[in-house]
């Protein structure tokens, strides 16, 4: 397993700019980042972003774009967020730098000296050719966490399994600087506005959120190691504090936010979720008290429980009908779990091969609908599920009839401009001028649609991030049905652990 660490500075700048770097939120295939980026890196090689700034982006409002997305189709929400093409590039630039990279290397060394804190959430690279990143981060987690946390039960007795509240939302930028610096020298006031790297991380994260020192995007690969400086930093305070306790017999496995504290003794279980606690509070962090459970049954814990349910309960579905209907059960329990993400793209792949002729159509397209709703992560998937249903009416005037029903059930979710992205592709064969109040939506009926706010910027690189097309004509050509490679890409392994 090759993480983004094994990289040169330069591997590692070529890999940070690679569109599903970039965004590593699941869109519509015919949005493509990658000629923008590609754009912005030419015109910015080797040269100062300030001399393309017109005024200061702190400035100015929505600099960066956000996606709205409901976590359980009711009034739980998460912003993605689409960083400012020219601010993503300019970050990357200078986190790459020869020197910047061996001074970060160094400090995640340190960060991973006690062998008993094991961290497996950096960026994965895949070495292999048919595999994208994103599905080896996925075996990664699969292999080092769930697997191993089922091994450790011939170790320890005791697990506490808990995570942070609103991680990247709760992240407080200045904390950066200290992972990267030291607490004392990054707040030495001599050292506050040197060109050091942490500043330039703090600095680039207030410039895209109107100078706010509170949160950053979750949306991005970038971002996601920018997380791993601060929970590295963590994982360093928390070994000192064990350390000078005196502590030793324990293992802790933590992925991005989610932490496994493994013991042999229930109170010194809850000791050390106490300091983990107390540092978190240090760093305006804090613990999840909901998603916090203690055990004595190590297997039982290491499972996650929608997965154990599902385990127990789970029957052989003799038709699509009874597994759509197992899988709306299942969501009542476990509303938004990884379990129903896997089982219904089990489902799309069985019914891409299904050359049955499904005379309950009517009633397949109202479940995924309804498990839609219910469970917005799952949203892209179930639009491809509705593609291929949709696909085997001959009635275009009913077909145009079921969608706009569908649209008016997904337009009660509140907070749901990402299912609306998503939807919109479904639309695209009926209606391709249909009107929806999204930025990405309106930016593929109309390519003169900002999605950044760029009025700080210098006409130059203004002139780039406005006119340099995000979406690719393959949306010209695009079906009810969806395409092998459209099915292929929303039923790729997805994990969600934030």
């Amino acid at each position: 397993m090759k993480t983004i660490l094994d990289l040169s500075n330069l591997r590692a700048k070529e890999f940070l700019l690679k569109k599903e770097s970039y965004s590593n939120i699941d869109l519509p295939q015919y949005f493509n980042f990658q000629n923008v980026i590609e754009k912005i890196e030419k015109k910015l090689s080797n040269k100062d972003l300030k001399g393309f700034r017109a005024s200061s982006p702190r400035e100015f409002e929505n600099v960066n774009h956000k996606i709205i997305t409901n976590k359980d189709g009711k009034y739980a929400w998460r912003p993605f967020q689409l960083v400012h093409p020219v601010i993503y590039v300019n970050l990357v630039n200078h986190i790459t730098t020869k020197e910047n990279w061996k001074l970060i290397i160094e400090r995640f060394k340190k960060f991973q000296s006690n062998s008993k804190i094991e961290c497996h959430s950096l960026p994965v690279i895949s070495e292999k050719a048919d595999k994208k990143d994103k599905q080896e981060q996925i075996l990664t987690w699969w292999k080092l966490v769930e697997q191993k946390s089922l091994q450790l039960s011939l170790e320890y007795k005791f697990a506490i399994h808990t995570d942070i509240t609103d991680c990247y939302s709760s992240i407080y930028t200045h904390s950066i600087p200290w992972a990267l610096h030291t607490k004392p020298f990054a707040k030495k006031k001599e050292n506050r506005n040197k060109d050091i790297i942490g500043t330039i991380i703090d600095n680039n994260l207030q410039d895209m959120s109107y100078g706010q020192t509170n949160g950053i995007p979750q949306g991005s690969t970038l971002m996601d190691f920018i997380a791993e400086i601060v929970l590295g930093y963590v994982d360093l305070l928390l070994s000192k504090k064990l350390n000078e306790q005196k502590i030793e017999d324990y293992k802790i496995l933590r992925y991005r936010d989610d932490y496994r504290i493994f013991t042999n003794n229930s109170l010194l279980a809850d000791e050390i979720a106490k300091y983990l606690s107390e540092i978190l509070s240090d760093l305006g962090l804090k613990i999840n008290p909901e998603k916090t459970s203690s055990s004595n049954d190590i297997i039982k814990n290491s499972i996650k429980s929608d997965k154990r349910f599902w385990i127990a309960n789970k029957r052989i579905a003799g038709n699509k009908q009874k597994w759509l209907l197992q899988l709306y059960f299942l969501s009542e329990n476990y509303p938004n779990s990884g379990t129903i993400d896997t089982e219904l793209r089990d489902f799309l792949k069985i019914l891409e091969k299904s050359e049955k002729v499904d005379y309950d159509y009517l009633t397949l397209i109202s479940l995924v609908t309804q498990i839609a709703l219910r469970n917005p992560r799952v949203t892209p998937t179930a639009i491809a599920i509705l593609s291929l249903l949709l696909s085997k009416i001959k009635n275009r005037k009913e077909i145009k009839q079921l969608i706009e029903k569908i649209h008016s059930s997904f337009s009660s979710i509140p907070n749901s401009s990402y299912i609306m992205i998503w939807f919109q592709r479904l639309y695209l064969t009926i209606d391709a001028k249909k009107e929806f109040d999204e930025l990405l939506c309106k930016k593929v009926i109309d390519k003169n649609v900002k999605i950044w706010n760029s009025d700080w910027l210098s006409n130059g690189l203004k002139n780039i991030v406005e006119k340099t097309s995000i979406i690719e004509d393959k949306v010209k050509t695009v079906k009810t049905k969806f395409s092998k490679t459209e099915i292929k890409f929303v039923s790729q392994p997805k994990y969600d652990g934030y």
